[in-house]
């Protein structure tokens, strides 16, 4: 009895380390932290799959911890925060990880399965038949039998499936036996059987394409990641350079308000000597005041925009940062770069993740016309197998006899089903076309708002260059006017009030000038965000295992 035993588990071991090896180890751990979990009978109270998320995160920008009162930030510093705190780019980031677990849930179609069965069912049978009960009469009959099945399954990428079938059973003729010669009597059978179809649902591109779709949703979410990671950088770079314009607005207000104390001073003394009126001390000192009330104001947008670059960077409620001052060290350049309106379209078109999503929407669209399209057909499946039988007495004789070859069958067999009318596989079929349609006129609009944005962001560009050289005669002119006004009045050919609006023409043309030069900044990266080579731009990557 222990060698049949035996056999039989060596039997059941062979069929299971035909799975076994397949597996991963991380496979292997999920199986045993599946088992583990049945046990348990309350949910956990801990959040694990957040606790070590910041540390995963991480940061490129060091952080000087030494000076709480002021933290320097570069553009690409504020960049970096901003993408390293984001909760979109957090979001967007696990898409990409959810499309690589889809392709593995796409491929498991392939994954052997292995199933085992065990039955035992004990009979109690009237029967009449003399042959069978020995007597006239009806009598009761009692067998037993026990029954273990083992299957394996395996479809491959034709859409042939190949199944290996192991079967045991052990009846027992307990009460009566009669004209039984085996008693007990075990019988064991091995099939081998494989099917494949010729037509519907036949081909390996047919029986692959939700895996290709599976790849291409994961391409699709990186774009799509990238496309996030663009808009908050874009973001990130408008507001740094917001703030740079209100440092430079309160610079050329403290430097105005240097301009009115330096007349007002002048005047104090004119006033003492006589050379001068009283009332022009007053119009100076009203100088003094709205430049003062300049500096406050220029002061208070400086806070707001530091407000809305930590709501950027996600610092805004972090008590370390609420109330530090931001001081961006990079200041606007007056270089000015040439640009192309064709050259920037191409570059768009070849570089904007969205386009690049839509054409992966059209190819996902192609494939499911090509499923659809299989399903038109009728079916026409071949089957062929082997089987080996046996039969003894016990378990361990009968498993031999059925490996001996003795008894042997072969099969064939052929299946054809033709749909009459076939509306549900016509309409998927002309479903899908019509998606198809829809995903190149949905890249074609893409493709129109894509070259009216380039356009916009170019003409932006060429709108602000302008603006700088208008700006910067302007300075020049308000400058000279300065001059001349502060000459007269010191000959006594002008007044106070003069050389005061003159101040201040000077400080408006200052800010024009310099809010110009911010602004064109602002247009370069606004250029780059269109053309979807900001990140490339500032060698940023979002993730090294992604990009």
């Amino acid at each position: 009895m222990y060698i049949k035993i035996k056999k039989i588990l060596t039997i059941l071991f062979l069929l299971t380390i035909l799975i076994y090896p397949v597996l991963s180890v991380e496979a292997k751990n999920t199986y045993v932290e599946a088992l583990s979990d049945i046990l348990k009978v309350s949910p956990s109270d801990k959040i694990e799959a957040i606790d070590n998320y910041d540390e995963e995160m991480g940061s490129d920008v060091e952080i000087n911890m030494q000076d709480l009162k002021f933290l320097k930030l570069t553009l690409k510093d504020s960049m970096i925060l901003a993408l390293n705190n984001n909760y979109d780019i957090r979001i967007a980031k696990t898409d990409p990880k959810i499309k690589d677990n889809d392709i593995a849930v796409a491929k498991s179609v392939f994954d052997p399965i292995l199933t085992i069965t065990g039955n035992r069912d004990v009979r109690e049978e009237p029967r009449s038949n003399t042959l069978i009960t020995g007597t006239s009469g009806v009598i009761q009959r009692l067998n037993d039998n026990n029954d273990l099945n083992a299957t394996i399954e395996k479809s491959i990428e034709t859409g042939a499936k190949i199944t290996l079938d192991f079967n045991l059973l052990l009846r027992n003729f307990i009460d009566p036996a009669t004209f039984q010669t085996l008693n007990p009597m075990s019988t064991a059978t091995l099939e081998a059987k494989v099917s494949q179809p010729l037509l519907k649902d036949a081909g390996i591109f047919y029986n692959r394409s939700n895996i290709y779709i599976a790849r291409n949703d994961k391409k699709k979410s990186i774009l799509e990641l990238k496309e996030t990671a663009i808009d908050v950088i874009n973001t990130a770079q408008k507001a740094y350079w917001e703030l740079v314009k209100a440092v430079e607005a309160l610079r050329v207000r403290r430097k105005s308000l240097e301009r009115a104390e330096d007349l007002l001073k002048k005047n104090k003394i004119q006033v003492e000597v006589g050379t001068l009126a009283p009332i022009e001390l007053l119009v100076a000192e009203e100088g003094v005041a709205s430049q003062i009330e300049g500096v406050v104001v220029a002061e208070n947008d400086i806070k707001d925009k530091e407000d809305d670059l930590k709501l950027i960077m996600n610092l805004q409620h972090d008590d370390l940062f609420s109330d530090i001052s931001i001081i961006p060290l990079d200041m606007a350049s007056d270089g000015i770069k040439k640009v192309s309106l064709d050259d920037s379209i191409n570059i768009a078109l070849a570089n904007r993740p969205e386009y690049s999503a839509r054409g992966l929407d059209i190819k996902n669209a192609t494939i499911k016309v090509r499923q659809q399209k299989n399903q038109l057909l009728p079916r026409l499946d071949i089957e062929a197998g082997i089987r080996y039988r046996g039969m003894a007495g016990d378990f361990g004789n009968a498993i031999d006899s059925a490996f001996s070859e003795k008894f042997q069958d072969e099969f064939f067999g052929l299946t054809v089903e033709v749909p009459l009318g076939n509306r549900e596989a016509r309409s998927k079929y002309t479903n899908a076309v019509l998606e198809q349609k829809q995903s190149v006129y949905s890249t074609r609009k893409i493709e129109q708002e894509i070259v009216v944005e380039v356009r916009k962001a170019v003409r932006q560009i060429k709108t602000n260059e302008e603006r700088i050289k208008a700006s910067r005669k302007a300075k020049e002119l308000s400058q000279e006017r300065l001059q001349a006004e502060e000459k007269k009045f010191k000959v006594g050919r002008s007044t106070v009030l003069e050389v005061i609006r003159a101040q201040e023409n000077l400080a408006i043309a200052e800010g024009k000038s310099t809010n110009a030069l911010v602004d064109y900044q602002i247009s370069l990266g606004n250029l780059d965000a269109t053309l979807g080579t900001i990140l490339e731009k500032h060698s940023i990557k979002i993730d090294k295992d992604i990009f």
